[in-house]
């Protein structure tokens, strides 16, 4: 079970490895990106519930890359084609050496081996409808040869379905390969002539999966989309296969995130893409709380928005609600109250509210959620559940709920309580580990823990997961819930995910898992 008691401010934690440099994008070359999602169609029955949430994501994860970036959402058949022309112009301004990135989401159909791309304003009663009102990917590659530049990315997240009425089905139900690959690679979200998932998590599954790995450091562009494309397959079950043609050339790799990497650049990236994956409001915030200067700060405030903020598909073409609704920007606004200077966030040009300007609007000294799970803003919680989630499996019983765990830490070669220890247990026990096994749908608990490669009592281990499950026994969770121990010993190591935490105090613990 999820505390969600006013958790906002759930994610604002010590501010641990402040100084630690951000992931180096080592790009030397002009970086030009346009981005295109399309979610609502005018014709009933069209609307897409992604493909503008996934187009904001990729602009973010672009721009903490060095690409400057032209986003369109739900563009008409003009829109789309004066985007193709200003992409291809902008391009050739910035010279042979340019590196482009073209990105679509929405409905995408095969003709005669011809692929389009949906516009918002298409009505199709016949298959020349499609032809004479639905831009060629064809023309994309027009502007592109134009340009003269070295290298191209066409990224297609458009196999979404085939949402044209029966009488044009004869055109295709995903995309076809396109032959032309030359200076180019192209990566479709699916198969030629398969249909790709729109996604249930918010984004689909392959820009989310996108999204996470491509500001990793060290590894050439094949390489990423290969395991873009193994990750996709895994959470689809091989519903999904996405397909790379790869028309690259020259002798040495491409790798967006820069190919050359040092042990700071390789912990970030690895926590970014833990934090990413996790789908963890809490998760994502303590990773900008750890990495403040991320050069993909842009990105996780992005996915954090989404996951705040599900309902986004009402977007006109310009990316502005289609509302009449007032907008409100802040806690301020809720409560009826001026707000003062706030600081700023990151590079996004946004203003954040601090927490005790948070505290002066609501007219407190001490936030619900600081009372009820107070280890939640803890920098070894935070640094403990992410190098957990780095190692679990996803789909593994203990990975869904695993931001919700609660780790207790020990002295070398102890397996006593201390005082802040038994403060935190006694929150859990009342306010996450009874309902959780109480509740209309009861799950259980698990105890694991470790032990330093250091440490000389073999037996502090298992004694550390008996001394935390006997105390939250005291504090009148049933013994029933719980699940045998587990003792990872000194063999299974925790890694600071990049938090900057000693290891050696990182695995002296015992850790309460909640499970389903």
């Amino acid at each position: 079970m999820r505390i969600w008691i006013l958790t906002a401010l759930a994610g604002l934690f010590a501010l641990a490895a402040a100084a630690m440099p951000g992931v180096q994008t080592g790009a030397s070359e002009p970086r030009v990106a346009l981005v295109i999602g399309n979610s609502t169609y005018d014709t009933p029955g069209w609307t897409l519930e992604n493909p503008a949430r996934d187009a904001r994501l990729m602009k973010a994860a672009l721009e903490g890359l060095g690409f400057e970036v032209d986003i369109v959402l739900n563009a008409d058949e003009d829109e789309m084609e004066e985007a193709f022309a200003s992409f291809g112009a902008r391009l050739k301004e910035a010279g042979p050496d340019a590196t482009g990135f073209f990105f679509y989401a929405g409905h995408g159909v095969q003709s005669e081996g011809l692929n389009y791309l949906i516009p918002t304003d298409l009505v199709a009663y016949n298959e020349a409808d499609v032809w004479a009102n639905a831009p060629r990917l064809e023309l994309l590659f027009r502007y592109l040869d134009n340009a003269g530049n070295a290298a191209n990315f066409i990224i297609l997240d458009a196999c979404r379905n085939n949402p044209l009425p029966s009488a044009v089905r004869n055109t295709g139900g995903g995309l076809a390969a396109t032959g032309r690959v030359r200076g180019t690679l192209i990566a479709y979200s699916t198969a030629p002539g398969a249909v790709a998932e729109d996604g249930s998590v918010g984004n689909s599954e392959f820009t989310l999966a996108l999204s996470e790995l491509i500001a990793t450091p060290g590894i050439a562009a094949e390489t990423l989309f290969r395991r873009v494309a193994t990750r996709v397959e895994q959470r689809t079950n091989y519903r999904q296969q996405p397909w790379v043609e790869s028309g690259l050339r020259g002798n040495a790799d491409f790798c967006f995130a820069g190919c050359d990497t040092d042990d700071k650049a390789r912990s970030e990236a690895a926590a970014l893409t833990a934090s990413l994956s996790s789908n963890s409001v809490g998760v994502l915030e303590s990773f900008l709380a750890a990495f403040p200067n991320s050069h993909s700060r842009s990105l996780v405030e992005a996915r954090i928005d989404q996951l705040q903020n599900p309902e986004t598909t009402g977007l006109s073409a310009s990316g502005t609600r289609d509302t009449a609704e007032p907008e409100v920007t802040s806690l301020y606004d809720i409560v009826g109250k001026e707000a003062p200077d706030a600081e700023p966030s990151g590079t996004t040009g946004k203003r954040r509210v601090t927490e005790g300007q948070m505290k002066e609007a609501l007219g407190v000294s001490t936030f619900i959620s600081d009372l009820v799970t107070p280890w939640r803003k803890d920098v070894m919680q935070t640094a403990g559940r992410a190098a957990f989630m780095a190692r679990t499996v996803e789909g593994a019983p203990e990975y869904e709920l695993l931001d919700d765990g609660l780790f207790v830490f020990f002295a070398q070669d102890s397996a006593t309580l201390d005082a802040a220890a038994r403060s935190n247990l006694k929150a859990f026990a009342t306010y996450v580990a009874r309902p959780h096994v109480e509740g209309e749908r009861p799950g259980y608990l698990r105890v694991v823990s470790g032990c330093m490669a250091g440490e000389s009592m073999t037996g502090a281990c298992r004694q550390r997961s008996a001394v935390v499950e006997n105390q939250l026994v005291e504090m009148g969770v049933p013994r029933a819930a719980f699940e045998a121990q587990m003792n990872y010993g000194k063999h299974r190591q925790l890694e600071d995910p990049g938090f900057g935490i000693d290891e050696d105090a990182l695995n002296r613990y015992a850790m309460v898992q909640l499970l389903r």
